[in-house]
């Protein structure tokens, strides 16, 4: 399946039927060619009809009395020159409004040559100049010279009706008839001349609508294909007949056939199935991996009949998320500020009374001990305040684009500088080269230290080794980078982590449950996730997941 929307499936919208550009400057050719054909059609056959008459004995002797010579002279021009319009000389002849007007002038001549040889207007044969003043009518534009063969072909008439009065031929009495042959000639004229003048205007406004279809087509499918909601054409059966790029991108899928939704995620397929079934949009997040990203899905009726299709649309809820996770800290931060500084205070005046109590002279050696546990709980106590304050005092992310084969070392070199025992961290030789993240700097320095002295403790404390390792990936499929830092302990213990990220939650005796809690919120604001996982090789490992790699364009 091409990645690029069909975008006729999305809008139904039919542009086969309308008509082509005839009438017009720029493709007039093509039309008023394929009328002058018919035109020069006409003529053959009427060469040809006419000729036809000279063999037939019943109707040889209707033109016994006239002038053959005249007759079989003027038959056989119209023929020849249809013939000769039937190459390159009808074409020359109708790309020009000039050669057009000239040939059906020299038709009127040729008729009126045929008619003067048959009898005139007694003949009958008069009502040929119809077919030319029609053809005038519909080939030519210019419509005063469409009236000027008309007029001509009507003096023709007069002319040759006169004359034979003049000579006896006829009598005053076919003055009228050739009178009301002329008005019907004039009448036709004008009347076609109407018609094709509006049909003109139809063709123009035709035309016109669908230029604009056309560029409104080109627009909506644009829209459609760089849009960053993803769309799915879905039938009644839950099958995905057309997906937009952003779809693929967010969904993880390949080009190809159409696919059902179960393949692509279990709880999109049962929401739709539901909404199918009670009309009810009630959306709900959910992720296509346990490391991709939270998306919702919408859904929309194209029709009211079975078997229809609907369309669904795919948003990222990743911004949904962060706005409601700076509302949190918001509220947050007020509440831990005001608490912490309510409790600031006493505790310091417990601390230092503590500290007066182990320098006085009275107290022995028991109640030191005591007055120990006093001081040193009294500064953990202060440390969780600090924590908590820090968590409150959070400023929004300055997010900037970082080159990770620059940037990681450069941490790792700095994060060494600042221990003051020896620390082995391997940053993995997987291919960093040119992948760029958006992330606030120093955010992802804080995850990371928090992260690595995490990882050092439980490496030392399990593993008996200060060493740690920084595995750096890029998903094939949806771009996005991977951070892992992979310590040698034992790990989570799997009934731990449900409560894993939560504030306050630890494991560690001298720990404030809200080291990790810190680093998931740094993370969620800038765009990226946190998850513990296990490697392949069954090592514990936090991952940062960051967005999509930016485009080279």
């Amino acid at each position: 399946m091409n990645s690029k929307l069909p975008i006729q499936e999305f809008l139904q919208i039919d542009t086969a039927g309308h008509p082509d550009n005839r009438f017009q400057d720029g493709g007039e050719n093509l039309p008023i060619g394929r009328l002058f054909v018919i035109y020069n059609a006409c003529r053959t056959l009427l060469a040809i009809a006419l000729l036809s008459l000279l063999i037939i004995p019943n109707t040889f002797e209707l033109f016994s009395q006239f002038d053959q010579t005249m007759f079989v002279t003027g038959t056989s021009i119209l023929f020849v020159s249809s013939l000769m319009m039937l190459g390159n000389l009808g074409r020359l002849v109708y790309s020009s409004q000039t050669y057009i007007f000239g040939l059906l002038l020299f038709d009127i001549t040729v008729i009126a040559l045929i008619v003067g040889a048959t009898g005139g207007i007694l003949s009958g044969l008069s009502v040929l100049y119809l077919i030319t003043v029609f053809a005038a009518a519909t080939l030519i534009k210019e419509r005063v010279l469409a009236t000027v063969i008309a007029a001509i072909a009507v003096l023709a008439v007069l002319m040759d009706t006169a004359w034979m009065v003049t000579r006896s031929e006829a009598t005053l009495n076919m003055l009228l008839s050739a009178g009301l042959l002329g008005t019907l000639l004039f009448t036709l004229s004008l009347l076609v001349q109407f018609m094709t003048s509006r049909l003109t205007q139809a063709e123009a406004d035709a035309s016109q609508a669908k230029a604009k279809v056309e560029a409104l087509q080109r627009l909506n499918e644009q829209i459609i294909i760089h849009m960053e909601t993803g769309i799915l054409l879905a039938d009644h059966t839950g099958t995905a007949i057309c997906i937009n790029e952003a779809a693929h991108t967010l969904l993880g899928l390949n080009e190809g056939e159409r696919i059902h939704l179960l393949n692509i995620s279990a709880d999109l397929a049962n929401q739709y199935q539901e909404w199918c079934e009670t009309s009810t949009d009630l959306p709900e997040p959910f992720r296509i991996a346990e490391e991709g990203p939270t998306m919702v899905a919408s859904f929309v009726s194209l029709s009211e009949t079975a078997n229809q299709k609907n369309l669904i649309f795919i948003q990222d809820y990743t911004p949904v998320t962060q706005f409601a996770q700076s509302l949190k800290l918001n509220s947050l931060s007020k509440l831990t500020a005001s608490i912490a500084h309510e409790i600031r205070n006493p505790l310091g005046a417990i601390s230092h009374a503590a500290q007066l109590l182990t320098e006085s002279s009275t107290v022995d050696a028991a109640d030191g001990i005591l007055c120990d546990i006093l001081v040193s709980n009294s500064r953990r106590v202060s440390d969780i305040i600090d924590n908590v304050s820090e968590v409150s005092r959070r400023q929004a992310p300055k997010p900037t684009d970082l080159l990770l084969n620059n940037w990681l070392p450069a941490y790792v070199e700095e994060y060494r500088s600042l221990q003051q025992q020896r620390c082995d961290i391997v940053i993995s030789d997987i291919n960093t080269t040119s992948t760029t993240i958006f992330m606030d700097s120093e955010h992802l320095k804080r995850i990371l230290s928090n992260l690595i002295d995490n990882a050092l403790r439980h490496s030392l404390e399990d593993g008996d080794c200060s060493r740690i390792r920084l595995d750096t990936t890029i998903d094939p499929q949806g771009g996005q980078v991977h951070i892992d830092v992979v310590d040698f302990g034992l790990g989570v213990a799997e009934y731990n982590l449900t409560r894993l990220f939560e504030p306050f939650f630890t494991t560690s005796k001298h720990g404030s449950g809200l080291g990790l809690y810190l680093c998931k919120e740094l993370c969620e604001i800038n765009g990226a996730r946190l998850i513990y996982r296990r490697t392949q090789a069954g090592e514990s490992a936090f991952r940062i997941t960051f967005g999509r790699v930016p485009s080279a364009s």
